[in-house]
């Protein structure tokens, strides 16, 4: 197990949640179906204290993978809308001048393929740099070979957008339960992560001051993606 200070496997935690924020594929599904994701989190979320809701029907997850997806695309990616992005760069301050990808591609976008480039780590096609399921990812890194203060200044600066996020998609017309619901229970582990580890909470002024630049950029924001049959 790769623990941070406190004793909570950190790494795994960032780990399966990030699954939750990547296009659910067939592997994925069945996971979530037969229960598998909740058993891995379960005890993580419980050592947290952390009381969130459970189980999965037909009403949480569709029954095929085009579908699942579906969802995803209509709550994260404007084709339901008012949406919420998944990405950072919407949710905070813009470069001077349009950057090349748009109001997706900013200053937390650039940060973060630098971050990769070091790495030597290539961002998949379907992704921004800056993408939940991503910065999720780097999170489990910097707790499995970082350290501790790499970790809480990542928390400080790439992910203390989530609570606009989570606002946004509360505001969104997509019904996709199964990822509102993990929207919910990541806002909160991160909540409870710069708790444990020292790191300030984004005020409310600060949080709608995210929203409102992710709601201003969202006509700028590409469609690109295509519902599956």
């Amino acid at each position: 197990m790769s623990t941070d200070s406190d004793g909570v496997d950190w790494a795994q935690l960032y780990a399966l949640l990030s699954e939750c924020f990547k296009h659910p594929d067939e592997q994925f599904l069945a996971d979530v179906q037969a229960g598998r994701l909740e058993s891995e989190l379960a005890p993580l979320l419980g050592g947290l204290g952390l009381e969130y809701e459970r189980g999965v029907d037909e009403t949480v997850v569709p029954e095929t993978a085009a579908a699942f997806d579906n969802e995803y695309i209509s709550l994260f990616e404007a084709f339901e809308t008012p949406y919420a992005p998944a990405a950072e760069s919407p949710y905070k301050e813009w470069h001077d001048a349009p950057a090349e990808g748009g109001l997706l591609n900013g200053p937390p976008a650039d940060d973060m393929r630098q971050r990769y480039a070091t790495l030597d780590v290539s961002v998949p096609d379907a992704y921004m740099d800056d993408h939940l399921a991503l910065l999720l990812e780097y999170a489990s890194l910097l707790v499995e070979s970082g350290t501790p203060d790499q970790h809480r200044a990542f928390l400080a600066e790439h992910l203390d957008w989530i609570p606009a996020f989570r606002c946004l998609v509360d505001e969104a017309a997509a019904e996709a339960r199964f990822h509102r619901r993990y929207v919910r229970v990541t806002d909160e582990v991160l909540k409870a992560s710069r708790a444990r580890h020292g790191v300030q909470e984004p005020d409310q002024s600060t949080v709608e001051e995210m929203m409102g630049r992710a709601k201003t950029g969202m006509e700028g924001i590409p469609d690109e993606k295509h519902f599956r049959k």
